[in-house]
């Protein structure tokens, strides 16, 4: 929180609204694209609050924090785009490695695109990536509060505000989310069952890095096999919180994934607007 700047930024000083608005924006969209997982929805979605936080300085209270007004306005915005959206099924990665085993020629665009961008795969990358496709599974307000609170570091009560949920149903919405990703991840997710049916990171890492590179990944992992996979979730959480969905060493190779995963969906007739 910064009175003076955020005075200043109301008077008209450029300068002043750029120290405001440049070190959240990375923050703001990471958040908007686990929203709407799709970058140039994210984007322009970016600049759009942007703006509206340029143009809305004034309504700011400069005694309360800047972060949470700007995210305040980044909820709202983005709520007309997700509310009204189907959620995607707990298949979607089952979706998309059939769709890739149908389509040889994407697999070689996404060696191209590792290449051409001179990236390199990561399972940790995966793993947020995968935690995106399946954020995607709950309705838009129990996953906007659980972006909220879970990755963003927001309370409840400044949730609460955010949104303009009253606060019980904030915090139900939170649990709700929390509870029902906790269940999918402990049920579907090999890194921490064994025997779990999804595979994908590893799969790929196979492909892409081949099998010495991925087990030396998968023993630094934090997210290991165990009897009580439900209780990893918190660790996964963290571990996801750190990486910029768009800003990682793969994130163009997995944005390419995205919108092969979205194209799937809409053959099958599983993502509608």
């Amino acid at each position: 929180m910064n009175p003076e700047l955020i005075q200043k930024a109301q008077s008209g000083n450029g300068e002043a609204f750029s120290q405001l608005v440049e070190p959240l924006r990375p923050l703001l969209l990471a958040y908007l694209y686990r929203r709407v997982a799709g970058k140039e929805e994210a984007e322009d979605l970016c600049q759009e609050v942007l703006m509206s936080a340029y143009l809305e300085i004034s309504q700011c209270d400069p005694t309360q924090s800047f972060r949470l007004w700007l995210f305040q306005l980044a909820s709202r915005l983005a709520d007309p785009l997700t509310e009204g959206r189907q959620p995607w099924g707990q298949s979607a990665l089952e979706v998309l490695q059939d769709y890739l085993l149908e389509h040889e020629a994407i697999q070689v665009e996404l060696q191209a695109t590792l290449e051409e961008e001179e990236e390199t795969y990561s399972i940790a990358d995966h793993v947020d990536f995968c935690f995106t496709v399946q954020a995607q599974t709950l309705f838009s307000k129990e996953r906007n509060v659980l972006l909220l609170t879970e990755l963003q570091g927001f309370s409840d009560a400044e949730a609460k505000v955010i949104t303009a949920l009253p606060l019980n149903e904030a915090e139900e919405k939170r649990g709700e989310a929390v509870d029902a990703l906790r269940e999918l991840f402990a049920e579907r997710c090999s890194l921490v069952k064994a025997g779990a049916p999804c595979t994908q990171c590893r799969d790929f890492s196979n492909w892409l890095s081949g099998p010495e590179e991925t087990e030396e990944e998968l023993r630094d992992l934090p997210l290991q096999p165990t009897v009580r996979p439900e209780a990893s979730f918190e660790k996964r959480l963290q571990w996801v919180a750190r990486i910029h969905p768009l800003q990682s060493g793969s994130s163009r190779f997995h944005e390419h994934l995205m919108q092969t995963l979205r194209r799937a969906l809409g053959d099958k007739g599983l993502l509608k607007p």
